[in-house]
């Protein structure tokens, strides 16, 4: 069982024992300003300073990818130069849920990559931690945009929101970003 399947089946869980303990005439349905009036204090002072530094930190965060990805970038082209291997088409890498780097294309050119990764081990681990940088960036980029949002209580529709998802199918039903 993956962790996005964990996550769903628990969001499922929680949306229905919430169900149960509710009623309409006592829910309440907070507006923007009112969404974290829940949170402990430590909890505001970290969302107030994502809002106040949160940018300055993307900043920072997309500096150091770009720099791991020249430096990524050297280390692949000087292993296709050792090799005299120039690749025709285009590649596709990612990592599997597994942590393997995965290189999609045409069967010569991706097997030739493969290969040149199974030699060089520092280039998997080189290309994980350049996702790991681009994830937490990404991740601190939309927190800071949410949160700045909700402060100066935007009720206008965000293009972030349109991520939020939620399924209607009775007992299953259940609430999902995408």
């Amino acid at each position: 069982m993956t962790n996005e399947n964990n996550n769903c089946i628990s969001a499922m869980l929680h949306m229905q024992s919430g169900a149960s303990e509710a009623t309409s005439s006592a829910r309440h349905y907070p507006s923007t300003g009112q969404a974290l009036s829940g949170l402990d204090e430590t909890s505001v002072r970290a969302l107030n300073s994502l809002a106040k530094d949160g940018e300055g930190l993307v900043t920072a965060l997309e500096a150091r990818l770009d720099e791991l990805q020249e430096a990524f970038m050297d280390m692949l082209n000087t292993q296709l130069q050792e090799r005299h291997l120039r690749p025709e088409d285009r590649l596709h890498l990612y990592l599997s849920p597994e942590g393997s780097l995965v290189v999609e294309g045409t069967d010569n050119d991706a097997d030739l990559l493969c290969d040149i990764i199974a030699r060089k081990p520092d280039l998997q681990k080189s290309f994980k931690v350049m996702a790991q940088v681009a994830m937490l960036s990404h991740g601190v980029e939309l927190a800071t945009q949410i949160q700045n949002d909700m402060l100066e209580h935007t009720d206008d529709a965000t293009p972030l929101l349109e991520h939020y998802h939620m399924c209607l199918k009775g007992p299953l039903s259940h609430f999902y970003i995408r």
